[in-house]
């Protein structure tokens, strides 16, 4: 056997345990359990209603930013996974893939990745400017930051998010990989996360929450049958 067979023949045996159906809920488990704690702890912060001697209060005390470097990168962490979760799914489906959902599932999902990772910067920009910079910010410039932060996670991001599950509803329906509760939950969840334009920020977590759902449903599937092709 030649140097070229054997390489090919060991990143063929490394490659397909990194696109099976495990490493898919895998990544899906490890974005939702991430995305939640990064989302929690980056949302903790003074909101929209706080007033600025509350907002210089909060950020002049001593725990001020502790933990922001952490929560960044974990929600880093959480959006890798997530694409990793994206590019299992897809690599199963393969030729099968209906182009026009395929194309609404990955988009949505990047655009989702990118909102969530440009929501978590906006959050935490306050907090990082106490933690690295040694610097209390202004009320009105975290209040800012807040606002805008918000506005990308908890008004835009769940239209993609939206897209992403009706997406993943329909071609879980076509392949077969997904019960029929579990489509109907998703496009109950679809229509919710489009629909609701209320800044209510507990409802960003119900992206993640899916998400591990559907991991755990593909990974009992699993055992029990074929999913996505073999």
């Amino acid at each position: 056997m030649t140097e070229s067979s054997k390489a090919e023949g060991f990143g063929s045996r490394v490659a397909k345990p990194l696109r099976s159906i495990e490493a898919a809920a895998l990544a899906g488990l490890i974005h939702a359990v991430s995305s939640i704690i990064s989302l929690k702890m980056l949302l903790a912060t003074p909101d929209l209603s706080s007033s600025d001697s509350e907002i210089l209060e909060y950020f002049s005390s001593p725990n001020a930013g502790e933990g922001v470097l952490f929560a960044l990168n974990l929600m880093a962490i959480s959006m890798i996974a997530f694409l990793w979760f994206i590019g299992v799914i897809r690599s199963r489906i393969g030729r099968d893939e209906p182009k026009f959902f395929g194309t609404i599932f990955l988009g949505g999902g990047i655009l989702y990745a990118a909102l969530n990772l440009f929501g978590a910067a906006a959050l935490a920009a306050p907090s990082l400017l106490v933690d690295i910079g040694g610097q209390v910010p202004d009320p009105g410039a975290a209040s800012m930051a807040r606002s805008v932060g918000v506005i990308a996670v908890v008004l835009f991001m769940p239209r993609m998010q939206a897209l992403f599950v009706f997406s993943t509803a329909a071609l879980g329906l076509r392949t077969g990989a997904l019960p029929r509760w579990a489509v109907l939950v998703s496009y109950l969840l679809g229509v919710w996360l489009l629909v609701n334009f209320t800044f209510l920020t507990p409802s960003v977590y119900l992206f993640p929450s899916w998400v591990a759902l559907i991991s755990i449903e593909l990974l009992l599937r699993r055992r029990s049958q074929p999913v996505l092709g073999t």
